[in-house]
């Protein structure tokens, strides 16, 4: 909880467990699967791909004061303070977190020499026995189910992929959704970026990494990252089929074979 609270700040009031509510108002109130058996099977990435979207920046009208936590875990306790009402969904870390645990007690108690834990795309790897890197796949948000945009190659440290193409459903009432909730108006983000990976040394901050940048959109990513993530490569393609580079771009080449980014910012 604490870790949760702690990446309130850092990505200015974005991530935020408390969109619980909203994200069950949105249809995501059962499993995912039991939401897509549901609905009619016309995918969401199809009206994406048609729809233009605003920039967050020009929204005029804030309803909400997304930067304040609806709960409080007080110092040194293991107790969370709720406001009434309130309801938490860890979901946009719990995954990373649990990896990181588990490629954790892997190495130091069972001294297993190289592996690999991923939990739905949230990545953690270290030593490497049969190649002096792992290659991992990155999905095309483009494309079908099980097309490969690029891949990634890396000795140890984590990657964490997220996007809204693929757990995206359509209601009973006809309305459109994804389940990444922006704060600022406790919807689905409506944003132009489909997907983001990102690479780093942990699974938690790159998971935390790559949904804040999927709800902030190209315009505003690029700034945020600089404000506080500068050891990050960060890669994210938008419905345009435009890709966004914000990393080290002396070994783009070695860690992002096959990708050749239509923008690239170096790392300030």
């Amino acid at each position: 909880m604490s870790l949760a609270y702690g990446y309130i700040g850092l990505t200015e009031g974005i991530f935020q467990p408390g969109i619980s509510q909203a994200l069950q108002a949105s249809g995501y109130d059962i499993s995912f699967e039991k939401v897509q058996q549901r609905q009619p099977q016309r995918p969401l990435l199809e009206r994406i791909l048609r729809t233009k979207t605003p920039e967050c920046s020009g929204m005029t009208e804030d309803r909400y004061d997304h930067s304040r936590p609806s709960w409080i875990q007080r110092e040194g306790s293991r107790m969370v303070h709720l406001d009434p009402g309130a309801e938490l969904d860890l979901g946009g870390i719990v995954k990373g977190w649990a990896v990181e645990r588990i490629a954790d007690w892997l190495q130091r108690t069972l001294h297993i020499p190289a592996g690999l834990i991923n939990a739905g795309g949230d990545i953690q790897v270290w030593g490497s026995p049969d190649h002096s890197q792992w290659t991992l796949q990155v999905a095309d948000p483009l494309q079908n189910q099980g097309a490969v945009s690029g891949v990634i190659r890396l000795q140890r440290g984590a990657v964490a992929t997220s996007g809204i193409s693929r757990r995206q459903w359509q209601n009973t009432d006809g309305s459109f959704a994804h389940h990444l909730i922006d704060p600022r108006t406790m919807e689905p983000a409506d944003t132009d970026v489909l997907q983001c990976t990102v690479l780093g040394q942990h699974a938690s901050q790159c998971e935390i990494i790559a949904k804040t940048v999927c709800i902030l959109g190209s315009a505003e990513a690029v700034g945020w990252l600089n404000r506080h993530y500068d050891r990050h490569d960060v890669l994210w393609m938008t419905r345009d089929g435009i890709t966004y580079f914000r990393g080290n771009t002396d070994t783009l080449a070695e860690h992002w074979p096959g990708f050749d980014p239509d923008h690239r910012f170096s790392l300030i």
